[in-house]
Formats: C-alpha cells, sequence, structure tokens
C-alpha cells in the first residue's frame, strides 16, 4: 500500500498528540516537523490543554524545519496537519493547499468568519481537501448522543446542557492563547466545541441569548448562553475562569436522561424514571486518531470530508461571533426566521 506523505506544522501540545496518532498508522510516512521555535524540534513531554503530558513522538524520524515554504518546497507532501494559533490558520491552510496539499487544520477554523471564507475559496481553487478538527464529532460519547437524537431512542430531546470550563493556558508559546487577537478567547478557543456540537447536530438557533464576562486574554472569558429550537433548549456553558478542567453534558429526553462527565462518575450514563443509572459502553479509541484516520482515508478514497465539511465549520466560527455580539448589545438582533432554521 503507497504510504502518504504527511507534515505537521505547529509542534506544541496538539502537534505532537497528532505526531503520536499518525505514526501509529501504517499506512503514513510523517515526513517533516516544522515549528518556527527551534526548541520545540525536539523530544520531550509537552502539556496540552486537557491538562496532561504525553510521550512524545521521536523526532528523530522526521526532518525538521523551522521555515513553513522550505518544508512545502522541499518535501511537497501531500497531506499538512496544522496545530497553531488560530490567527495562523487560515493563511498557513491557504498556502499549503496552493502548494498541493490537503490539509487538516485544528479548532477554531480561523480567527473569524472572513478568514474561514479564505480557507474555503482556497480549497476549492486549487482542488484540495480541507478538514476542521472539530473532534467533538468524532467523541464516542456525543455520537452516542447524535444517534439518540437522530433515531429517537428515548423520545423526543426536551433540553440539553452543554458545559466546558478550565484554567487560563500556561503553556502555549508566546502566552498566544491568553491574548484574544490570536485565540478569539474562551469564547472561540473552548466554548466552540460545544457550538460546533449543537449546530452540526441541530442546526442554527431561532434565537438565542448569551451572556459573558470579558477576561485577561481581553476577550470574552467567561460565556453563558441558551439556543431556542421549535421543541427543545441547548444550554452552553463555557469558561478559562475555572481551576482544573471539566466538561460534560446532560440530556434529557421524553423517557430518559443521558448524561456523560458528571460528578461522582463522569462516565455515560443513561438514567430511567425508578432506575439506578446504567452505564453506557462506547469504544475507548481516541476521538483524536479516529478524526485523523477519517481525513486521510478521505484522501486515499478521494470522497469529500462530509463529516467536518468546512461550510459547517465555518457557521461555527459565525455561531460564536453572533453569540458575541448578543453579549455586546445584550439580546439576540438576529433571531432567524422560522423557515429557515434547521440542522446544518
Amino acid at each position: 500500500m503507497k504510504r502518504i506523505k504527511v507534515a505537521i506544522c505547529g509542534y506544541g501540545g496538539l502537534g505532537r498528540s497528532h505526531a503520536n496518532q499518525l505514526a501509529a498508522m501504517p499506512d503514513v510516512e510523517l515526513v517533516a516537523v516544522c515549528d518556527r521555535l527551534p526548541e520545540r524540534l525536539v523530544a520531550k513531554e509537552v502539556a496540552t490543554n486537557l491538562g496532561g503530558a504525553g510521550p512524545a513522538f521521536d523526532i528523530r524520524r522526521s526532518r525538521t524545519y523551522t521555515d513553513f515554504d522550505e518544508l512545502l518546497a522541499k518535501e511537497k507532501p501531500e497531506a499538512v496537519f496544522t496545530a497553531l494559533p488560530t490567527d495562523l490558520h487560515a493563511p498557513l491552510a491557504v498556502k499549503a493547499m496552493a502548494a498541493g496539499a490537503h490539509v487538516f487544520s485544528e479548532k477554531p477554523m480561523a480567527i473569524d468568519s472572513a478568514a474561514c471564507d479564505a480557507m474555503i475559496q482556497a480549497s476549492e481553487r486549487y482542488g484540495r481537501k480541507l478538514m476542521v478538527g472539530q473532534c467533538l464529532r468524532f467523541w464516542p460519547e456525543y455520537e452516542f448522543l447524535q444517534k439518540c437524537v437522530v433515531e429517537g431512542s428515548y423520545g423526543r430531546l426536551r433540553s440539553l446542557a452543554m458545559t466546558r470550563v478550565g484554567a487560563y493556558a500556561s503553556w502555549s508559546a508566546e502566552d498566544w492563547m491568553n491574548r484574544a487577537s490570536r485565540s478569539g478567547g474562551a469564547i472561540l478557543d473552548l466554548h466552540l466545541h460545544d457550538v460546533d456540537w449543537a449546530q452540526q447536530a441541530f442546526g442554527e438557533p431561532g434565537e438565542l441569548c448569551a451572556g459573558g464576562k470579558v477576561g485577561k486574554t481581553g476577550g470574552i472569558d467567561d460565556v453563558s448562553a441558551v439556543w431556542t429550537y421549535d421543541d427543545f433548549c441547548v444550554t452552553l456553558r463555557g469558561s478559562w475562569m475555572a481551576q482544573g478542567f471539566a466538561m460534560s453534558f446532560q440530556a434529557c429526553f421524553e423517557v430518559a436522561t443521558l448524561q456523560f462527565g458528571l460528578h461522582p462518575d463522569p462516565a455515560l450514563h443513561l438514567v430511567k424514571p425508578g432506575a439506578a443509572p446504567e452505564k453506557i459502553a462506547v469504544s475507548a479509541q481516541s476521538a483524536y486518531f479516529r478524526e485523523d484516520r477519517y481525513f486521510l482515508d478521505c484522501i486515499r478514497e478521494d470522497r469529500p470530508v462530509e463529516r467536518c465539511l468546512p461550510e459547517s465549520a465555518k457557521r461555527s466560527v459565525a455561531l460564536v461571533e453572533r453569540e458575541r455580539r448578543a453579549i455586546e448589545a445584550g439580546r439576540d438582533l438576529e433571531a432567524v426566521p422560522k423557515a429557515n432554521r434547521g440542522r446544518a
């Protein structure tokens, strides 16, 4: 089997995570790694925004670069995985696609909707595949939740609460994550995970209300939003003003509740009236491995990345912008006409 030549640009926590996933795939040749900081191009453990450290891929197995243009010219990779500060997502993705590479770009798709458009236009112009790393779409517990919604396994959904909180980053190079001009603040970097999952599952809400607080990034670092649909509401909570990381959801259906990440046992549970919570077994395979594998299979089989189309990832960024405007105005000025609502 022909091996896919892959390069990584950005070798912080997520870059190293992708390196570990890719190194485990026999049909992938990780030919090169790029980071403009040479001290990062060494084998070591590194913290990630999930609050842990992991063993590093032995970078001596790949060539290393501090200049992305040089990497593209010399290596001519078939695919590039980028794990960069958010404000660099669009320009480097466009550059890689112009050089002939398919691109997997970490979330958020870009710093704003206009930059998302530039990425989509480059994908179309150069005929390259583009996928954004919205990992919750591949997270087994969230996949089970979506299955229950689509199949009506426990009746109609009545309400869904999603929470994601953590502390301010202490590991980002040059502290870029704590500068809203580069990361977008918690509302874009952290809260976007749940925004993306909800919009791809239910479409754009008819109305939303949101409140938030500006934090040390200079952007909105604490946000609570309620999205209203025809017969249910979704509550989304995100913050970098917590100590320690936690993510959870609680989905109330007509005849049962599905919950994940809640104290004292964060495993996925189904709760029915008058019965003890039932633990639900799901795949133990990493969502990060599964999204990487899916993207590479799309390249190998020359099919569209339907589970995370770039247009869908852009809608998530646009919804964060809508929440931001609602927070600034004190109300939602963009209620969607009922005829235009529905799944993305």
